[in-house]
């Protein structure tokens, strides 16, 4: 090396600043391989992620729905009260079995098919047992989200409805006396009962043959 003016060194670089160099240069070239590979890596995995979503966003099977059929049991069983069965299974052995009953139901009845507001009361002798059938009363079909048959419900029932007053319920009843109720919406036929109060009703009452004792 020579100084030249202005007080610098000139000439070639040490073999130690050339081995310096090569390492910085090796060391880029590792981190860019690496960076390389991380794309690489994360691209597959995009790939698969997505893959994998194609083939489950098609429709799913539809699931049969059954719904829930609410009866009352009482009478000689441990847990007498107010269950909700599946519609495809609700079957007087099943609900009795949730009610606890020890003993085995008559062959006759076991299989029957049951429907939302049955009553049935279960009363033992001896070794047997026989089942009454009948409807819930209206308090309890109302408190299990169930509607009143509007040819059945008694006056008092009647008066557990909503929008219900005392003169209309007496005008319901003495309408079917003289004719069934077809619909609901022929509730309109009442005096002071408009088209809102009907629509309202809806949700309290129905026609229901199988709501009959």
């Amino acid at each position: 090396m020579a100084l030249v003016p202005g007080g610098l060194w000139a000439g070639n670089l040490t073999p130690f600043s050339r081995n310096e160099n090569q390492i910085a240069i090796l060391a880029m070239e590792k981190d860019h391989t690496k960076t390389l590979a991380a794309i690489l890596i994360m691209s597959i995995v995009l790939f698969v992620f997505f893959l994998t979503r194609s083939r489950w966003d098609g429709p799913l099977p539809e699931r049969e729905f059954h719904p829930a059929v609410m009866v009352e049991l009482k009478g000689d069983i441990p847990k007498p009260g107010i269950y909700a069965l599946d519609s495809a299974t609700a079957t007087v052995a099943a609900a009795a079995a949730m009610a606890g009953c020890p003993l085995e139901i008559p062959a006759a009845v076991a299989p029957q098919k049951l429907i939302s507001g049955q009553s049935l009361e279960i009363l033992r002798h001896q070794s047997e047992i026989t089942i009454k059938f009948a409807r819930m009363p209206g308090a309890a079909l109302l408190a299990g989200g169930l509607k009143l048959d509007l040819n059945s419900a008694s006056m008092d029932e009647l008066l557990l409805i909503p929008h219900i007053r005392s003169e209309i319920a007496a005008s319901i009843m003495e309408r079917r006396r003289e004719k069934a109720w077809e619909q609901v919406d022929d509730l309109i036929e009442i005096r002071g009962v408009g088209q809102k109060t009907v629509q309202k009703l809806q949700d309290y009452i129905e026609i229901s043959a199988h709501n009959h004792p």
